[in-house]
């Protein structure tokens, strides 16, 4: 549960430092489309209503200058074209103006500006009427009032001018409050986006070496578990000489001062080849520890007779579960490991097996040696119920650990021993399981002319004494 929160957490924190850049990336390009609006309004709105206003305006002016020096000078037709010629000017600049959108207040500004207009034109129609009927007096009369309603037009062009003037200024206020507020939020956001980093980053840094720390225990446990693994094997090795020495002495004279049972003589026959068998891998056992768990480079064995060996010790165990042992010795090669210790290793893998063995129907442990290539795979097969659910076969072989279905009292130290010797003469482990046993091998690599011609042999039953 501890490890997917901190996973959950890492997940989250850089979750968050995206978001935030991709916060940042969002509101900048949502402040850059406020911009853009904004000047475009400006663009193609204000500044053009702006312009042809003032160009509007222009032309006003300059038209009525035309008239009064028309009506100063008495001016002929030739005043009346050039009087025209501004008069459609200044109606252009209306009309491109008339074309452009219209902002908040501008429709009630032109209305009086065209209204204006009307006026306008009206008294300027009839002033180049007078003057093209030679009516002075009348254009002088409709001066005045050409005055009035030009001064007219020209206030209301003004207002409108005003109108889009105020909605640029609003504009670029737009313009100037985006920019802003967009550097302000996305410096904010970046910040924020770096700050998450940096803590994400640190909350990964301390849970890797949290990590490491788990890791270094670990290691350091197995270590502790394969010395106490080792420092057990010496003792019991050292502490069981003296009692097996009496146990042999007293066989002795069991036999030499026994009756003549035959039962009893084969009995006592049986006991003294499994103790000295028991002698050969306790002295193994001691050599293996006082080397420091290392090989041997001339040692070597027959993992035939390690088998046999291994089903003649247990045959006893077997008799009492009701269990055959069978031997399968295909492999008559010579592999890099003491005899001791490679009986005590296949003694491991057959004492496990009985174990499980126990009480099922079919009660078979078959022992297997064959070659395989420069090596010889030895093999101990059970017809127990396999390994149980949720069983990890990897970490089968280490020490003080037992399967979830374990029986017996044991330290979980049999399959770990066997690992162990092993490992240090270049070996390999496995385990395979189905719900009809389980097939416990190891592999140890042939020595140079340890590879006499193969004859396979068979032993079905007990191997016999």
């Amino acid at each position: 549960m501890e490890s997917r929160h901190v996973e959950r957490t890492v997940i989250a924190a850089f979750a968050a430092v995206v978001l935030s850049f991709v916060g940042a990336t969002c509101f900048s390009e949502r402040q850059s489309g406020e911009i853009q609006r904004a000047a475009l309004e400006i663009h193609g709105n204000a500044a053009p209503s702006i312009r042809h206003l003032t160009a509007a305006e222009a032309a006003l002016r300059r038209l009525q200058l035309l008239v009064h020096r028309a009506l100063e000078r008495e001016a002929g037709s030739s005043k009346i074209l050039e009087i025209n010629a501004g008069r459609d000017l200044l109606q252009q600049e209306l009309s491109a103006y008339q074309t452009l959108p219209t902002f908040p207040g501008e429709e009630l500004a032109w209305k009086r500006a065209k209204e204006a207009d009307d006026r306008f034109e009206a008294n300027l129609s009839g002033i180049i009427a007078a003057i093209g009927d030679d009516d002075l007096p009348m254009a002088l009369r409709l001066e005045s009032r050409l005055d009035g309603s030009s001064e007219e037009l020209a206030r209301a062009l003004s207002q409108d001018i005003e109108v889009n003037v105020a909605a640029a200024g609003r504009l670029a206020a737009v313009v100037q409050t985006s920019r802003r507020r967009g550097i302000i939020l996305a410096l904010a956001l970046d910040g924020v986006g770096v700050l998450l980093a940096i803590a994400a980053a640190m909350w990964s840094l301390g849970v890797a070496r949290a990590h490491a720390r788990a890791v270094q225990a670990c290691n350091d446990m197995a270590e502790r578990r394969a010395e106490e693994l080792d420092q057990f094997a010496g003792r019991m090795a050292h502490d069981v000489r003296t009692p097996l020495s009496v146990m042999g002495l007293s066989l002795a004279t069991a036999q030499r001062f026994g009756g003549e049972d035959p039962r009893f003589h084969r009995a006592i026959k049986r006991a003294a080849s499994g103790l000295q068998q028991a002698n050969v891998i306790i002295e193994a056992l001691l050599d293996f520890a006082r080397a420091g768990a290392r090989a041997d480079p001339e040692a070597s064995a027959l993992p035939s007779e390690a088998a046999e060996g291994a089903a003649v010790s247990f045959c006893t165990r077997a008799e009492q579960v009701q269990a055959d042992i069978m031997v399968h010795a295909a492999s008559r090669a010579r592999v890099a490991c003491p005899p001791g210790l490679l009986e005590n290793a296949v003694g491991n893998l057959v004492n496990n097996a009985l174990t499980y063995v126990e009480g099922r129907d079919k009660r078979t442990i078959t022992i297997a040696t064959i070659d395989e290539g420069p090596a010889v795979k030895i093999s101990v097969t059970d017809t127990g119920p396999g390994l149980s659910a949720g069983t990890d076969a990897a970490k089968i072989f280490e020490p003080h650990v037992r399967g979830t279905n374990a029986r017996g009292r044991g330290l979980g130290l049999g399959l770990a021993t066997v690992k162990k010797i092993v490992d240090a003469h270049g070996g390999g482990v496995g385990i395979s399981s189905t719900a009809d046993g389980c097939v416990f091998w190891f592999t140890l690599r042939v020595v140079p002319g340890g590879t006499p011609e193969q004859e396979e042999h068979v032993s079905s039953g007990i191997v016999p004494s």
